[in-house]
């Protein structure tokens, strides 16, 4: 098979020297050799929930294994909600407990892991250069207090999906602004083709917070400053973003269900054929494809999410996805630091975007022929991200002000003015560790 040929050149063609030991340069590629990590053989333990299809974790592992006989890998399969995830791993590693060497981490979790030390800063025993293998701002929610934490796996990001045979039918361009997407969608309802005209997550949940960290940023504002210091969510900026929310609730553009729409049901709406534009993560476009759920198969596009008027295009789509991250007590560090590098490499980042993840490697991701025919990947590798305000252990609080908030004036029952500064005092509040 091609893509096998592919694989089996690249692992021919790949270094994996990773190690401090191995590390001999100066200048940008140096690192401190005075961390002894090992040697990179040995069996060491990965800790990860399932992703993908056909078993990913376990095929991932197996060509692992075939280019380092001398490292076995074990995959210890981890439960499917995050939080439980969280709370085994924080039990364990506070404990001292070197069973897991290696673990899937969330995207918000880096700053929190860091702050408690569960995870091992991995500064002292890679390049410099190690950062640069990754595509734009795939590393930055990485890093807390200077430091990185962990190594991007794969991510999912926010995508507009929309309606190309309705845009066919009525000879109108795909929106690149949030302007155009809200007279785009009213135009499409006025004709009777669609009930809605967006559907999205803006439910009393983190989901929103994610949906929110998007228009914020295309917007020009943000949350949390980048030092995770103080709130930033009272500004002009802000107002703006949540005004134009708001103002899609109140001129029906979006239903006044939306504000408990989750992932599921804001992508029933758009599957079912009742809107016209569709926020979501990248699994949304295999669902719209899949004849078993979806009335609009074939029917779909998928791009970049938009921007507002006079702000740079295209809009900010909210990284999401799971990072490695290596046990501070391991005692298998030269192992588990090569297996994370070939993860991360181009041979294990090759076999994620044969299987419709989204890679992390710059070189990966702008492989124009490996991404041919994968309209998610295509998508992907246009996308600006954000990160939500996770840049502080304080995250969770932090979310819940701000999507508490929003959502309260999204459903009208407080101002926009008077949401964003109720966030503003909680978040603070949050930030510097007051009230419950």
């Amino acid at each position: 098979m091609r893509m096998s040929a592919r694989r089996a050149a690249i692992a021919l063609g790949t270094a994996t020297v990773l190690l401090a030991a191995s590390a001999c340069s100066s200048g940008e590629d140096s690192v401190d050799e005075k961390k002894p990590v090992g040697a990179a053989k040995g069996t060491i333990t990965w800790y990860a929930m399932d992703f993908g299809t056909d078993n990913l974790p376990q095929k991932l592992v197996d060509a692992f294994e075939k280019s380092h006989p001398d490292i076995r890998v074990e995959l210890k399969p981890a439960p499917s909600n995050s939080d439980t995830v969280r709370a085994t791993l924080t039990t364990e590693i506070s404990g001292g407990s070197s069973d897991i060497d290696v673990y899937n981490g969330d995207v918000v979790w880096p700053a929190q892991f860091g702050d408690a030390e569960l995870a091992l800063p991995l500064d002292d025993y890679v390049p410099k250069s190690y950062w640069k293998s990754f595509a734009e701002g795939r590393a930055d929610g990485t890093v807390h207090d200077g430091r990185h934490l962990a190594a991007p796996l794969f991510t999912d990001e926010g995508f507009l999906f929309y309606r190309k045979d309705l845009l066919a039918r009525h000879k109108l361009p795909v929106p690149k602004t949030w302007e155009e997407l809200a007279a785009t969608a009213a135009e499409l309802q006025k004709s009777g083709d669609v009930k809605y005209g967006y559907s999205a997550q803006w439910a009393n949940y983190e989901g929103l917070t994610a949906d929110w960290a998007e228009l914020s940023a295309s917007a020009g504002g943000s949350s949390v400053s980048s030092d995770g210091k103080k709130s930033t969510i009272d500004s002009a900026a802000n107002r703006k973003a949540l005004t134009y929310m708001r103002k899609l609730v109140d001129d029906g553009v979006a239903p006044k269900a939306m504000l408990s729409f989750q992932e599921a049901q804001s992508l029933q709406a758009f599957t079912s054929g009742q809107a016209a534009f569709h926020r979501n993560w990248g699994y949304a476009w295999g669902e719209s494809e899949n004849p078993k759920v979806s009335k609009v198969k074939g029917k779909v596009g998928m791009v970049a999410l938009p921007t507002f008027k006079g702000r740079p295009s295209p809009g900010a789509s909210n990284i999401g996805g799971w990072n490695m991250m290596v046990n501070p007590h391991s005692k298998k560090l030269g192992a588990s630091l090569e297996f994370i590098k070939w993860m991360t490499g181009t041979e294990g980042q090759t076999i994620l975007a044969e299987n419709s993840m989204i890679p992390v490697s710059a070189k990966v991701l702008g492989d124009k022929e490996l991404t041919a025919g994968q309209p998610v990947l295509k998508a992907a590798a246009t996308t600006r991200l954000v990160s939500r305000p996770a840049n502080t252990p304080k995250y969770a609080r932090v979310s819940k002000a701000v999507y508490s908030s929003l959502n309260a004036a999204l459903s009208g029952s407080t101002s926009v003015p008077a949401a964003l500064k109720k966030a503003d005092g909680e978040i603070g509040d949050a930030l510097a560790g007051s009230g419950l």
